[in-house]
């Protein structure tokens, strides 16, 4: 899946996938296949939210409204806390660090 290097369009994506996945968790299944089927779908919901996620962390943010919005996607993943989500949120928050810093540098030129 090819992402766009636009950290306003990922966060609207994960936003989505976000709200996707809450109907998904408040849905009776009436049958086993239906909750199996809900449950693959709940895993590729999951699956696309870690690859907006890793397009974000990939993506440098050269204004401070990306910087923004890398860390509203932070926010957005920390509401669910899961331990396979912790190493990802740990290097979006190092690459939003890096982002400050290069910004900084900048400016200081």
């Amino acid at each position: 899946m090819a992402l766009p290097a636009d950290l306003d369009r990922l966060r609207g994506y994960l936003s989505l996938i976000e709200g996707l996945l809450e109907e998904k968790a408040n849905e009776l299944e009436p049958s086993w296949d239906a909750a199996c089927t809900a449950a693959a779908e709940i895993e590729t919901l999951q699956k696309l939210e870690s690859t907006v996620v890793e397009r974000a962390i990939g993506t440098s943010a050269d204004t401070l409204l990306a910087v923004r919005n890398k860390l509203a996607i932070w926010k957005a993943l920390s509401h669910g806390s899961e331990d396979d989500h912790d190493a990802i949120r740990y290097r979006l928050i190092l690459s939003v660090e890096d982002d400050l810093n290069r910004l900084a540098a900048q400016a200081a030129l």
